[in-house]
């Protein structure tokens, strides 16, 4: 699923913008961590996955899962019987005929005020090409779920709130006011901080909103749900692709140490990331940093003194891993730190290998791009695992697709920021079957195979899963970064990157044709990195493994104007 998204100053709070837009878009012995086989829960009986009535409802294709042209497809479901109750109110927010659903988004000046800032995709009306508002977006995107998804008779309404303002004391009161609407869940788009989310949550309302790490979100459950990149996947998957693919052979890519043992050292951040994950994987792995090398970051609670804060430290940083006789330092870093960690090495004169394990999409080539013109000699030594697919040459985003598909190229907004959320709404409504409850609906998440991505052999999707069915040590509450490929840095490669398209120069390339993989399933053997004959920077066609079905939409708006 796509969850997109001067001087150095100038531009670095507005990229830092760009990585939020694409977080935009989850506790068990560690002892099972290597070998987790994925496993759904058990099946809503009531929601009749697999049953013939399934199969045989209108909106099912041949292969059981829901008719639209998208990679990702939920299993279909039962309809409702002809006189059958769907239970009318079984929970707050839950009536015989719809579903309240508080959208919070800021307000039409916030949003506007944004529109003009570098690195900003507002919503578009297709039909004028003009800027337009979230909740506009939202509201035509509900219409393409409502017409594929089983929501058992009821419709998804959606009521905009906007913050009273970012401070604690404002975030109560508002959490307050959505609250006394009684919805049976609220989609965060707005800008505002947890303490809205905890209130809400401890009234027993879902909320969708990320900024939590998935030990976090499950402490919230049945009622917290993420959409933006799971960093402990990327602990368990960083921990275990370098294990079991880099350890034990030299640091043949580093500027320094090519023909020295690999040593290896992590920088992670001080919270945003369960960093026990990183330590139990790798303990089970037999991958070993050097002492003094787990290595933490700060994270003021005020981003104003991020950038201050951590330019002060990564010196320091960087001193110790240089120290310790580091080849192989694994970064958990935001672009911007790892921006500092750069300038930092190259006063030094040190040039390891740097491993992007996967955290919070590093393989975006807007923000490596900066950083490699910047850091040319530092980034002529990166590479890892990687989140995002390759893009694919010519070829409109699946998601552009799947609305063009029910709303047609010249109407409607789009905008890619409510897939996440509603694609987890939808799903969770449709599989806890007709008699709605906050923990049917988690219970029916839990239940669904994991699909796209490494699940489904696609190299151009997301892996989604929930529950413990992505091979991970814990329930997983989040919908992106379950599933990486193996990538290195090209500075030569000219072209698009993903997500953003820009034109430019550098670009990550990805190795066996861009195959993913998932926590367990990580093969053993060095990869083949920094060989263009091994490597793609983009795919020229959409691979056949990732096409998707061509269904008819019928009674839409593509179809009947």
């Amino acid at each position: 699923m796509d969850v997109p998204f001067g001087s150095r100053h100038r531009y670095r709070g507005t990229l830092t913008v760009i990585c939020v837009a694409v977080a935009v878009a989850l506790v068990a012995a560690m002892a099972t961590v290597a070998g987790a086989k994925p496993q759904p829960g058990p099946e809503v009986p009531a929601a009749g996955v697999g049953t013939k009535a399934a199969l045989d409802s209108p909106n099912c294709g041949p292969d059981g899962l829901l008719a639209y042209p998208y990679q990702q497809r939920a299993p279909c479901t039962r309809p409702l019987k002809q006189g059958e109750s769907n239970g009318g109110a079984t929970t707050m927010g839950v009536a015989k005929d719809s579903i309240k659903i508080i959208l919070f988004v800021n307000t039409h000046e916030a949003q506007a005020a944004a529109w003009s800032q570098v690195g900003q995709f507002p919503p578009k009306d297709q039909a004028t090409g003009q800027n337009a508002y979230t909740e506009d977006s939202y509201r035509d995107w509900n219409a393409v779920f409502a017409h594929s998804f089983n929501t058992w008779g009821r419709k998804v309404e959606l009521e905009t709130v906007t913050p009273s303002g970012p401070d604690e004391a404002a975030q109560h009161a508002d959490a307050l006011t959505v609250a006394a609407k009684k919805p049976f869940g609220v989609i965060v788009q707005a800008t505002t901080g947890q303490v809205f989310a905890a209130d809400l949550v401890a009234k027993k309302i879902l909320v969708f909103y990320t900024g939590v790490t998935n030990e976090e979100a499950a402490k919230q459950a049945p009622y917290r749900w993420l959409f933006g990149p799971d960093s402990n996947a990327a602990a368990v998957n960083g921990a275990q692709f370098a294990a079991r693919q880099l350890m034990g052979e030299t640091a043949k890519w580093s500027g320094d140490f090519t023909n020295k043992k690999r040593v290896f050292g992590a920088v992670h951040p001080e919270r945003g990331i369960d960093w026990k994950f990183f330590q139990d994987t790798a303990k089970q792995e037999g991958l070993k940093l050097a002492p003094g090398t787990d290595l933490v970051y700060s994270v003021p609670v005020d981003s104003a003194e991020a950038m201050q804060v951590q330019q002060a430290e990564a010196p320091n940083l960087v001193a110790k891993l240089k120290d310790a006789g580091v080849t192989t330092a694994m970064l958990y870093t935001t672009y911007n730190v790892t921006g500092y960690l750069f300038k930092a090495a190259e006063s030094l004169d040190y040039h390891p290998e740097w491993v992007f394990a996967g955290y919070q999409v590093s393989d975006l080539e807007i923000t490596a791009r900066f950083n490699n013109g910047s850091y040319p000699e530092q980034m002529k030594h990166v590479f890892g695992i990687g989140t995002l697919p390759p893009y694919v040459n010519g070829l409109d985003d699946p998601q552009v697709g799947w609305f063009h598909w029910y709303w047609g190229p010249n109407t409607g907004v789009y905008s890619f920021t409510p897939v996440a959320p509603l694609y987890t709404l939808y799903a969770g409504v449709m599989l806890a079957g007709p008699k709605l409850t906050p923990k049917l609906f988690q219970q029916g998440l839990f239940a669904m195979p994991a699909h796209g991505g490494a699940a489904s052999n696609q190299v151009q999707s997301y892996m989604f899963g929930y529950g413990r069915t992505s091979g991970l040590p814990y329930n997983e509450y989040s919908v992106v970064g379950l599933d990486y490929a193996v990538m290195w840095w090209s500075p030569t490669d000219a072209g698009k990157g993903k997500l953003v398209l820009d034109e430019g120069t550098g670009r990550f390339r990805y190795i066996d044709g861009a195959k993913r993989y998932y926590a367990g399933q990580w093969k053993k053997g060095e990869p083949k990195l920094f060989d263009k004959n091994n490597s793609i920077a983009q795919f020229e066609s959409l691979p056949q493994s990732d096409v998707v079905p061509d269904y008819p939409c019928n009674q839409c708006p593509s179809t009947t104007s």
